[in-house]
């Protein structure tokens, strides 16, 4: 899968959720898009983790600053 940027993956994350909560696709498809929703669920949890630890440590250099 293609790397996505996070408001891209995110409205794909959305999109199949929509998809798996209608109910109406074949098992396989199911699994395959619940597959693909967990890696980028995975994803932005790590790019969210990422931009977090940036604004701690901006912060902290803003603290020592002051």
């Amino acid at each position: 899968m293609p790397k996505m940027d996070y408001q891209t993956a995110f409205l794909r994350l959305e999109t199949i959720a929509n998809l798996l909560e209608e109910g109406n696709l074949p098992l396989e498809e199911s699994l395959k898009l619940y597959e693909e929703g967990n890696t980028i669920a995975n994803e932005l949890r790590r790019t969210l983790s990422s931009a977090e630890q940036k604004l701690t440590v901006l912060r902290a250099e803003e603290d020592a600053n002051d």
